[in-house]
């Protein structure tokens, strides 16, 4: 019943705020680690789903642009060498998959849980089926956000969660991913992001994962920061990016669809 859900849209079929010129321009924005918060109008999950942000993901980049990023003289020591070669070892199928384009002929760029399960999807599909999409930063140096990533390839392919518990790592939701990704271990300083009870489970939703960004902004607390926000206009049927000022308050927006009309 719950992928059946996901996948149900009521309104505005096919159609999406964001175009395929802004996709562009947040793959120009994003670097390697980055978490993304998403957001699509008019599906019939968004009623079970708690807050204004039900979904979240993590920004790899394209196999290049990963390579790019962690040409990085402490990453390669750490990984003995380059930083894809090391995935490409430890996780050849999860690195198979990820190398290989899309239907469309786009390449991966993030690591997300869905219905499906954990995959790897194109920005095209990921940021361009989404009405309004945020991305933060990680104030970490590149050698944390490497073992991040390298510990999301580690869940690739695994079932989701359709139970959100968080003890458990054999099956993941999207905010669970990017959760254990970050978690604080003895080699990575890591993100601290604390659970919360919902409905008797502990747990993280995405919504709250924005609430604690709003929370420690600009304080000494502060471990995310700003890198874009693309804000939806239901009315105008577009979407434009928009300040830190306006992307810390989203997660109070109220969830229903018509009130974002």
């Amino acid at each position: 019943v719950a992928e059946v859900m996901g996948d149900t849209k009521v309104k505005r079929l096919h159609q999406y705020l964001i175009s395929e010129q802004q996709v562009g321009e947040s793959v120009r924005r994003s670097e390697p680690g980055d978490v993304l918060v998403e957001r699509r109008n008019w599906y019939v999950s968004n009623v079970g789903l708690p807050g204004f942000w039900p979904h979240a993901a993590l920004w790899l980049g394209s196999a290049e642009e990963l390579g790019a990023y962690f040409a990085d003289p402490e990453v390669e020591r750490a990984f003995g060498g380059s930083f894809p070669r090391y995935l490409e070892d430890k996780f050849p199928l999860a690195w198979t998959t990820f190398t290989t384009a899309d239907a469309e002929g786009h390449p991966n760029r993030l690591i997300e849980a869905m219905s499906e399960g954990v995959v790897f999807t194109s920005a095209e599909h990921s940021v361009g089926t989404a009405d309004y999409v945020a991305s933060m930063r990680p104030m970490l140096g590149k050698l944390d956000k490497a073992r991040a990533i390298a510990r999301a390839f580690l869940y690739a392919g695994r079932p989701y969660d359709f139970d959100f518990d968080f003890y458990t790592d054999a099956t993941l939701v999207c905010s669970e991913l990017v959760y254990k990704a970050y978690e604080p271990c003895r080699e990575a300083k890591g993100v601290v992001l604390p659970l919360e009870k919902v409905v008797g489970r502990m747990t993280l939703g995405p919504n709250t994962m924005v609430r604690i960004f709003d929370d420690e902004l600009g304080t000494t607390r502060q471990q995310l920061d700003f890198a874009w926000f693309l804000d939806g206009h239901e009315r105008a049927r577009s979407a434009t990016f928009e300040p830190v000022e306006v992307f810390r308050r989203s997660w109070t927006r109220p969830k229903w669809d018509l009130a974002q009309r």
